[in-house]
């Protein structure tokens, strides 16, 4: 695979961090279980302030420039309309956001296996940390209602 530039690599990583956050949004939004609601709430908020932590870097690039739709948004929509199915509810929709922090992780760790300045990997390091200890809680949380 060809090497990415740092404005891909963070143009990339916002738009799983918009798309995380407007997935956790809609899975608290259809969650019954209050540890779930307030869990997917929180994520949310986590995912924004990702975002916003890494558009800096991409400003300096030259900005923002939507390139179209991402894999993730395909997964959210999915999710969505997974959750609407009778039974499990809860269960289905945190199994699926599990799927959707894997995706990230790896998106994640692609980006951190590139060139990038030290500045920019220090961020996505601390990111990518706190992806896997969300997804741990998720797993956490689900079990309990398994």
């Amino acid at each position: 695979m060809a090497e990415r530039s740092e404005r891909e690599v963070l143009l990339h990583l916002i738009e799983i961090c918009k798309d995380g956050e407007r997935g956790f949004r809609a899975a608290a939004e259809h969650v019954e279980t209050p540890v779930l609601k307030n869990l997917f709430a929180d994520l949310a908020a986590q995912r924004k302030h990702f975002a916003e932590e890494l558009e800096p870097h991409l400003h300096r690039l030259g900005g923002w420039q939507d390139e179209g739709t991402s894999a993730g948004t395909l997964h959210r929509k999915w999710m969505v309309l997974r959750g609407l199915v009778p039974g499990r509810h809860d269960h289905t929709i945190a199994r699926e956001a599990e799927r959707g922090e894997h995706f990230a992780l790896d998106a994640y760790d692609e980006a951190l296996g590139g060139m990038l300045p030290p500045t920019v990997t220090d961020v996505i390091e601390g990111q990518r940390d706190a992806i896997k200890q969300a997804n741990e809680r998720i797993r956490t949380v689900d079990m309990g209602y398994e």
